[in-house]
């Protein structure tokens, strides 16, 4: 396989995994820092909550291994042309440098890698968790997947892809998700953080809770971003909320203080980008009525 048809069978992947996006490969971006047009390998284009999204791939057909510079020139690369995600994939694997480098960089692009073997299993971004009537779609960080099997606390898991959700859970960086119905008793967002404040501190009188505002959303709706702080956590606790009219939807963050920056970002990108439905269940069919024997 040469390098045009390793880009074609990539192209081509893309477009099915992603039909309502513009896809476009071997195209030229013209650089806003460098000034000059720039060669995208696949360029996708589409909308997510009302938010731009600019994914750009880089389709590396090498004998070797992409090491660290590669990864670092392709961070550069993707904020010239204004995208947002980059996702690197190469013929012959990373260098352990380059796949930390990958993971761990603090800039606003988020970037992930992916062997080409790797392809046919590569999550999509999308995710569609929910609970009783209410749920989101929502997507999942570059470099992290969406667990659904429900075999931990809330609907759906979040955790780094190589990773699953005990050994996530043993690298005390995970998250997951929620949803919380108003009712008469706790009709509001504030509401329901007063109540999971009582009863949190009838568990753990001496955590300390602080907020900040969430990211904002195009349709206006309010989020927010508890912290809580405990002696006996391993970490502190993020909760991020969104107050959707019916529904309040959270994510819960865990997180190594070292890579707190960098993991909020990523908490932000869930609050900012998931989007509500409702789930009409379809009323169960009455029984049958027995019949007489030879009148079935």
């Amino acid at each position: 396989m040469d390098w045009r048809q390793y880009e074609d069978k990539i192209l081509q992947h893309f477009r099915e995994e992603f039909p309502t996006a513009k896809i476009t490969g071997n195209v030229k971006v013209s650089g806003r820092l460098s000034k000059v047009d720039r060669q995208v390998d696949v360029l996708i284009d589409d909308t997510l909550a009302g938010f731009a999204l600019r994914i750009a791939i880089d389709a590396k057909h090498r004998g070797r291994p992409i090491d660290v510079g590669d990864v670092e020139s392709f961070i550069g690369f993707c904020a010239d042309i204004g995208a947002n995600k980059g996702l690197m994939i190469s013929l012959n694997g990373f260098t352990p440098a380059a796949i930390n480098r990958a993971h761990n960089d603090e800039s606003d692009v988020e970037l992930d890698v992916l062997n080409f073997e790797e392809l046919k299993q590569f999550q999509a971004f999308l995710a569609l968790p929910y609970a009783g009537t209410h749920g989101v779609a929502m997507p999942a960080p570059f470099g992290w997947v969406i667990d659904g099997s429900r075999t931990g606390p809330g609907v759906a898991a979040l955790y780094q892809r190589g990773r699953t959700l005990q050994t996530a859970g043993e690298a005390r960086e995970w998250m997951y998700v929620n949803f919380y119905r108003k009712d008469e008793k706790t009709p509001s967002l504030e509401a329901l953080i007063e109540h999971q404040e009582e009863y949190m501190k009838e568990s753990f009188p001496r955590g300390t809770f602080s907020y900040r505002p969430g990211p904002s959303r195009q349709h206006g709706q309010e989020t927010r971003i508890r912290t809580f702080t405990e002696p006996t956590y391993p970490t502190p606790e993020h909760t991020g909320f969104v107050d959707f009219k019916e529904f309040v939807f959270f994510c819960v963050l865990f997180t190594p203080v070292e890579l707190e920056k960098r993991n909020l970002r990523k908490l932000d990108y869930v609050l900012r980008s998931a989007v509500p439905f409702n789930i009409s269940h379809a009323p169960k069919p009455r029984p049958s009525q027995s019949t007489q024997p030879g009148n079935a």
